[in-house]
């Protein structure tokens, strides 16, 4: 296991990964999940300047009849941008809760190898700087 080096915790927030329930969209320009029934939901719990997106906009923007299935899973994916990391998990489970989702979690947290640890990985044995 290679030790790692977090970020500054005022650096960024977490973001939390989203599968949207089959049927369901997101609106980005509206703010709003939508289905085919008419169904809409606005997430009104999210904290001031958090964002949500698509993991693949080209998908996103496609129309679903052109897409193969593995396109239209891969379009079911959103990241909901925190702008800090304050209060994430509870935030996790509510988003858990919203009628459009399927599943949510906390996005893996980012890290980089030490100096030391770098020297270490495959590769680069015997390789002097």
């Amino acid at each position: 296991m290679i030790p790692a080096v977090l970020p500054p915790k005022d650096l960024t927030g977490r973001t939390i990964d989203l599968k949207l329930k089959p049927g369901w969209w997101y609106d980005e320009a509206r703010g709003v999940f939508l289905n085919a029934d008419g169904e809409s939901f606005v997430p009104r719990s999210l904290r001031r300047n958090a964002r949500i997106v698509y993991k693949v906009p080209d998908l996103a923007r496609a129309s679903p009849q052109a897409l193969s299935d593995a396109e239209k899973d891969l379009r079911s994916y959103l990241q909901v941008i925190l702008p800090t990391s304050h209060g994430t998990k509870a935030l996790v489970k509510q988003v858990q809760s919203w009628p459009a989702i399927e599943e949510a979690h906390l996005a893996p947290q980012i890290s980089l190898p030490t100096a030391a640890a770098a020297q270490r990985l495959p590769g680069r044995a015997g390789k002097k700087r």
